[in-house]
C-alpha cells in the first residue's frame, strides 16, 4: 500500500508519543519556553534542576556540616543514579522512543494488514491518542499525583532512617538540600516516571484498538508472528526507557553494599523487580495481539495441514511405487522442490508465536535495564568480588 492509498496516516503519525507530561508544563501554567526546544537542552535542564541544586545547597546554605554532608553526598550512589543518570536519560528517551514507535505504528499501512475499510478508523484512533497524550488534563494530574506522594511522605514525618544524612539537620529536620530534594528533585523524578506510566498506557490502548480493526495476518509468515513480527521493534525502542528505570533501582542497589544492609533477598528483588517491571511495561503490551494470533492461526493451520497431507500421499504415490530404476530422473524432477517449499511454509505456520517479540529483542531490552547493576557492582563492591560473582553466572 502506498502513502497515497494510505490517505495520508503516514504523515500525520508523527511525533504521535513525543509529547506528554511532564514536557507540558511550561505551557500549562502560560511559560514559554523557546530555550527548551531540544531534547538535550531539556535534559542539561533537568540535571541542572534535580541534581545540581542538591551539591550547591550543601556547599553554600548555611546549617550544614558541608565537610561531612559533602562526603555523604557524594558517596550516596542512589542519589546521583536517580538524578544525574536517570533523570536525563528518561528525558532523552522521549524523543527516541517516540519516534521508534511513530515508525511501528505506521508500518501497519505500509505493510497492507490494514484492510483498506479500517484506515478511517486508524486515523481516528491516532487522532485521539495524539489528544490523550497532549491533554493539559493529564499534565495536570501526573503534576497533582507527584505532590501528593511527596505531601503523604511529609505528612508521615519525617525520618532519619529513610532519608540521606545529608539531607537532615539533626533529628527529623530537612536541611535546605534536603527540603530542595522532597519538593523539585523527587517531584522531577516522578513527574517523568508517572509520564512515562501515561504513555505506555496510551500505547497499550492504541495496540488494542488495532488488534480490532480485522488485521490480514498471514500464519505462514516466515516472521513466525503472522506479519506482526515488525513489533518486536517496539520492544527495542524502550530500551532507553529501560535503562532509566535500571539506573533508579541499581542505585539503591550499590547503596545497600555500601551501607552493608544487602542481603541476597533484597539483591534478588532489586534485580528481579526490575527485570518483571520492564517487561511488564515495555512487552506486556503487546499481549493484546495474542488473541487475534491464536484465532487466525486455528482457523488456518488444519488447512495447511490438509495442503501438506495431500501433498505428501500424492509424492509418495508417484516416487514410492515401483522400482526405483523406473523412477523419472531425480535430478531433474521438480518433485522434491515443490516438496521441501510447501513442508518450508507449514513448518512457519506450526511455529508461530502467539506474542510478536522475539528473543533477540528481550535481550536488547533487558540488557538495557540491567546494565546499571553491573555499574553498581564495580563501584559498590571490591573488583575481584564481582568478577568473581561474574565468573559464577558465566560458568
Amino acid at each position: 500500500m502506498t502513502p497515497d492509498q494510505s490517505g495520508g496516516l503516514e504523515a500525520k503519525g508523527h511525533d504521535l508519543f513525543e509529547w506528554g507530561p511532564p514536557r507540558g508544563l511550561p505551557a500549562l501554567v502560560g511559560m514559554p519556553v523557546p530555550a527548551l526546544r531540544t531534547v538535550r537542552v531539556r535534559a542539561v535542564f533537568a540535571l541542572a534542576l534535580g541534581w545540581l541544586p542538591l551539591l550547591l545547597l550543601i556547599l553554600l546554605a548555611p546549617g550544614h556540616d558541608r565537610s561531612s554532608d559533602l562526603r555523604h553526598f557524594l558517596y550516596d550512589v542512589g542519589v546521583h543514579a536517580r538524578f544525574a543518570f536517570a533523570v536525563p536519560i528518561l528525558l532523552l528517551a522521549h524523543v527516541g522512543t517516540a519516534r521508534r514507535l511513530d515508525l511501528v505504528v505506521r508500518h501497519f499501512v505500509i505493510s497492507g494488514l490494514l484492510p483498506a475499510h479500517a484506515i478511517g478508523r486508524m486515523r481516528d484512533e491516532l487522532a485521539s491518542t495524539r489528544a490523550a497524550v497532549r491533554s493539559p488534563w493529564a499534565e495536570m494530574l501526573v503534576l497533582v499525583l507527584a505532590y501528593a506522594v511527596i505531601l503523604g511522605v511529609l505528612a508521615a514525618g519525617i525520618s532519619t532512617h529513610r532519608l540521606p544524612v545529608w539531607a537532615m539537620l539533626g533529628q527529623n529536620r530537612l536541611s535546605a538540600a534536603g527540603w530542595w530534594h522532597m519538593l523539585v528533585s523527587v517531584p522531577l523524578l516522578l513527574m517523568l516516571l508517572l509520564g512515562w506510566l501515561w504513555r505506555i498506557l496510551l500505547w497499550t490502548r492504541l495496540l488494542y484498538k488495532v488488534a480490532g480493526m480485522d488485521l490480514r495476518l498471514i500464519v505462514a509468515h516466515p516472521d513466525n508472528a503472522g506479519g506482526l513480527g515488525f513489533l518486536a521493534q517496539s520492544v527495542r525502542a524502550f530500551s532507553l526507557f529501560a535503562l532509566g528505570v535500571g539506573c533508579i533501582t541499581a542505585g539503591r542497589f550499590a547503596n545497600a553494599h555500601l551501607q552493608g544492609t544487602t542481603t541476597p533477598l533484597t539483591d534478588g528483588l532489586l534485580i528481579g523487580g526490575t527485570v518483571a517491571l520492564v517487561l511488564l511495561l515495555c512487552v506486556a503490551p503487546l499481549a493484546v495481539f495474542g488473541p487475534v494470533m491464536a484465532r487466525v492461526w486455528r482457523r488456518n493451520a488444519m488447512y495447511y495441514g490438509a495442503l501438506a497431507v495431500a501433498l505428501g500421499r500424492s509424492f509418495e504415490d508417484r516416487w514410492f511405487d515401483g522400482p526405483a530404476q523406473e523412477q523419472p530422473d531425480l535430478l531433474s524432477a521438480p518433485d522434491f522442490s515443490a516438496a521441501a517449499d510447501l513442508y518450508g511454509v507449514v513448518s512457519n505456520v506450526h511455529a508461530m508465536r502467539f506474542l510478536p517479540v522475539d528473543l533477540r529483542s528481550l535481550v536488547i531490552l533487558l540488557a538495557a535495564a540491567l546494565a546499571p547493576f553491573l555499574v553498581a557492582m564495580f563501584v559498590s563492591m571490591p573488583t575481584a568480588m564481582v568478577v568473581e560473582e561474574l565468573k559464577g553466572i558465566l560458568v
